[in-house]
């Protein structure tokens, strides 16, 4: 059958902290930039999310689409576009790419033919291919770890992943945190808890943005 595509812009509400969580590709766990837990994201949403959506495909202007909310023990908030003509476009220079040069099963990049900006793409992991088996190829998503997840706990960049010193508000002696360090450290000095500031904590995990990213379906 014909190949189709639909982008999807998804935000999880943290149930542990209540903050949003953008979900740059489809994974079954994501850790919140803001509390550091884990939260895990069944594979029955994602049926709901990407599966409906390839449903209700055929009933969808070109650039048309929904925005609505997955319930239950999680809330997850999404877009689903159906893509319109042209292909979309590049982010740095706005030509557009060209995906049908992508075969399915392909595990790499696509590049823009015009300035060589690079974007993952991937097939669909195990779970997601048994809950949506026309979902055959993923776009412009978030690379995965070896379990087939972002690693959403990881500095985006290396200016990020830079340690800061500071100073312990209790005793005057040095602190150096990470990305790896949690919110509350510990003193070596006085063996007092400080708790991280919020811009330092930011600095450290910079906000995500929330993104769009697409899948191929044929079948």
């Amino acid at each position: 059958m014909k190949m189709r595509y639909g982008i999807f812009k998804v935000i999880v509400t943290c149930p542990h902290c209540g903050q949003p969580i953008p979900v740059n590709g489809p994974v079954t766990e994501i850790v919140c930039g803001s509390c550091r837990q884990k939260v895990p994201i069944p594979a029955e949403s994602w049926r709901e999310i990407v599966g409906e959506f390839d449903q209700d495909y055929a009933g969808l202007e070109p650039g048309s689409g929904n925005n609505s909310t997955v319930l239950g023990d999680l809330t997850l908030k999404y877009t689903s576009i159906r893509l319109p003509p042209p292909d979309p476009a590049c982010p740095k220079c706005q030509t557009n790419w060209v995906v049908a040069e992508i075969q399915n099963g392909t595990d790499g990049v696509i590049t823009c033919k015009q300035c060589g900006r690079t974007s993952p793409v991937f097939p669909p992991p195990d779970w997601l291919a048994a809950a949506v088996p026309a979902a055959r190829q993923i776009f412009f998503a978030e690379q995965r770890d070896a379990a087939g997840a972002p690693d959403a706990g990881a500095a985006p960049d290396a200016e990020a992943a830079r340690p800061i010193a500071l100073t312990c508000p209790q005793c005057g002696g040095g602190l150096l945190v990470t990305a790896e360090s949690e919110r509350t450290v510990r003193c070596k000095h006085c063996n007092v808890d400080v708790f991280l500031p919020d811009p330092v904590w930011l600095k450290l995990h910079p906000a995500k943005t929330a993104k769009f990213w697409m899948v191929r379906f044929q079948g």
